[in-house]
């Protein structure tokens, strides 16, 4: 069963495609230096640079779907959309979301144009269907989706009576512009995805492998820390405490000192990467 679509005017009309000309830019996407394999977070900055890549390298017009989860949008509803953790990053191996965005173009399939999604995250071999799409994420049947202009970046919540600002969606969307563009929130997720891997790779995959008792509460803390979106966001990006004990600056620093520096120091590098990437893309 397919979620439910709701309207918007952020969406227009497109070109449709041959399969081949879809599959080139996949490609490129596949081989350039943007992570997928770390889809705990960072969805909307993953769309938005292969957008830019397929506006500037391509000329393919395209938009951006957005899913939705209930959790987005109603109070109260935990419900969120969800797909295998394969990195066993999280207690339950399960990557859960509250929204998900990917491009969308339109392909010339057989005698009729069908929405494909360039969603690399979820599917690595090849642009896929939107119905497949929404079968290989969980919840998805019970939640909304819409269609957004490729300008478009990320979404609004809504305040309360008391104008405090909740995580429901408001209906809403925000271009790729001042503050967030020159603020560098684009460059920034993707740095910290690519720093997340590295320390995967190098530090916590090898004490999965050898989980020692001695090793128990460092895998912990390690994937807590690493295997945590916003922790990560908090800690590299914004450069505050995460939201749990062993999330704190005080207490990564106390603890892992050299890895936090080590971290910091792949993040950066990665930042200035993007950043030089994107300004070629703008």
């Amino acid at each position: 069963m397919w979620p439910q679509y709701f309207f918007n005017d952020n969406y227009i009309a497109q070109e449709t495609y041959e399969t081949s000309e879809i599959k080139n830019a996949f490609d490129y996407i596949l081989q350039s230096e943007i992570d997928f394999d770390f889809p705990q977070g960072g969805c909307q900055q993953r769309a938005q640079i292969m957008s830019m890549i397929l506006q500037k390298k391509f000329a393919i017009q395209h938009c951006k779907v957005w899913l939705f989860a209930p959790a987005a949008l109603y109070e109260g509803d935990t419900r969120t959309l969800f797909v295998e953790d394969k990195n066993k990053l999280s207690s339950n191996n399960t990557v859960e979301w509250n929204y998900h965005t990917a491009p969308a173009v339109l392909v010339k399939n057989k005698d009729k144009a069908e929405t494909f999604i360039i969603d690399p995250s979820v599917n690595k071999s090849e642009p896929i269907l939107l119905a497949d799409w929404f079968a290989q994420i969980g919840n998805s049947s019970v939640s909304s989706y819409t269609f957004v202009r490729p300008e478009n970046y990320f979404f609004n919540c809504r305040y309360t009576e008391n104008n405090e600002l909740t995580n429901i969606f408001d209906g809403t969307f925000f271009e790729f512009m001042n503050p967030v563009k020159d603020n560098l929130l684009m460059e920034k997720g993707l740095a910290v995805n690519d720093m997340a891997m590295k320390i995967f790779y190098k530090y916590i995959q090898p004490l999965m492998q050898n989980s020692s008792e001695g090793n128990e509460n460092k895998l912990t803390d390690l994937k807590e820390i690493f295997g945590n979106s916003t922790a990560l966001d908090l800690l590299f990006s914004q450069n505050m405490s995460g939201y749990t004990d062993n999330t704190s600056h005080r207490y990564v620093i106390t603890h892992y000192s050299d890895i936090i520096r080590e971290a910091k120091s792949i993040f950066n590098q990665r930042q200035e990467f993007w950043t030089k990437f994107s300004n070629a893309l703008l």
